[in-house]
């Protein structure tokens, strides 16, 4: 009990003046949109407590912090003129306590038509020719997520994550003849919880709008969703892995270069829900969408692994400083996705590119439209921040 006491004093006595800072509540709606959901109407609420603006001023320079906000909790949820609906809390607190950073999200989702082409190189029996609202490349699916973060510095940019959490995943098949049905008939249920250690740098000037710097980590993990090799082989666990590297440099004011290469791998018994995401440190991504190789929608690419480079260009068309912006965005997006378990081609290559436009509010508040073409046909996305 002593050792509980010593603990619960010490992280009291960690927490920085910050901490003095008010809270404030904010209530905002903004709307997203896609191919498979249509319109997204998303009402959002969030109270937040504002980081220093500087971590230290001199006469020789001053130092901005690069997180604009020590803790935040978000509510929100939205709803599409397709069917899809979603609800979301999310607890973050970058500078709440000296030394650490914890996060914590609960959410739940409906999509009417999520992307299902098949696994690995099984994408390449689609054309461009495929109506983005059929059904014959969609399922639908229910999401129930939970998960927890805890991050402690080791020293200077280099820092020590631990992440569970819990994922349950329904996928059905839409009316008519589908991929998904000819491949699940019926259903596909899992629920999967997972464990993941992962080692970061992050050298990043700003974490919201970063224009010079590196964010790298390494992670490994398991997870009970286990794929059963027969109706009996329904216990175990099993592994993955992955290695995510963003860079950044500005060669002038208003005009930042990014790049980003990633390589995820896991076990071919690895749950189908699994393969569609990229564990990430206080982020997941997919492997298509606004976050993934963006030439595809969102569920389009699925493997057990995966390689994604990417190359960008954001130029601010109109800066106003810490009041926000409008940035003109080109990007080049490649990936490698494999799959022993595809049925049509187990690996495939795919290039697209394309350009976006962003707008930030404030310091942090992002909303991003991306339109992209590639072999496959066009698509178009949005997202509440970077790509990467």
């Amino acid at each position: 009990m002593r050792r509980w006491f010593s603990a619960l004093l010490l992280l009291l006595v960690s927490v920085p003046a910050v901490a003095q800072a008010p809270w404030k509540s904010s209530y905002f709606p903004y709307v997203l949109g896609n191919p498979a959901d249509g319109v997204m109407f998303v009402a959002r609420w969030q109270r937040t407590q504002n980081a220093p603006y500087y971590i230290s001023r001199s006469d020789a320079a001053d130092v901005v912090n690069p997180i604009s906000f020590a803790g935040t909790v978000s509510i929100e949820a939205g709803i599409s003129t397709l069917g899809s609906r979603f609800g979301r809390v999310e607890f973050r607190a970058p500078g709440l306590v000296n030394g650490w950073r914890f996060r914590g999200v609960l959410s739940a989702e409906h999509r009417a038509k999520f992307g299902y082409y098949g696994v690995g190189g099984d994408i390449e029996q689609a054309e461009s020719s495929v109506d983005p609202n059929g059904n014959g490349y969609r399922a639908r699916r229910n999401r129930y997520f939970v998960g927890a973060e805890a991050t402690r510095t080791i020293s200077g940019p280099f820092r020590f994550a631990l992440a569970t959490a819990l994922d349950h995943t329904e996928l059905d098949q839409l009316p008519g003849q589908t991929l998904f049905g000819a491949e699940y008939p019926g259903n596909y249920r899992r629920t999967d919880f997972t464990v993941r250690p992962a080692l970061v740098l992050d050298t990043r000037d700003r974490e919201a709008t970063p224009s010079k710097g590196v964010l790298l980590e390494a992670g490994v993990g398991f997870g009970t969703g286990r794929e059963p090799a027969s109706t009996i082989d329904t216990k175990g666990l099993y592994g993955f892995g992955y290695l995510h590297f963003r860079g950044y440099v500005s060669p002038r004011e208003g005009t930042v270069l990014a790049v980003r290469a990633l390589v995820r791998s896991m076990e071919t018994a690895a749950p189908l829900s699994a393969r569609y995401t990229v564990p990430g440190w206080e982020r997941e991504s997919g492997l298509a969408g606004w976050d993934g190789h963006r030439s595809f929608p969102e569920g389009a690419l699925a493997g057990t692994d995966f390689d994604l480079a990417t190359f960008e260009i954001r130029h601010d068309l109109l800066n106003v400083g810490d009041l926000g912006a409008l940035t003109l965005v080109a990007f080049a997006d490649y990936a490698h996705v494999a799959d022993n378990r595809a049925q049509f081609r187990i690996e495939t290559d795919q290039w697209g590119g394309g350009g976006g436009v962003a707008v930030r509010i404030l310091r942090s508040a992002h909303l991003t439209a991306n339109f992209a073409g590639g072999k496959h046909g066009f698509n178009f996305s949005m997202g509440t921040g970077w790509s990467f």
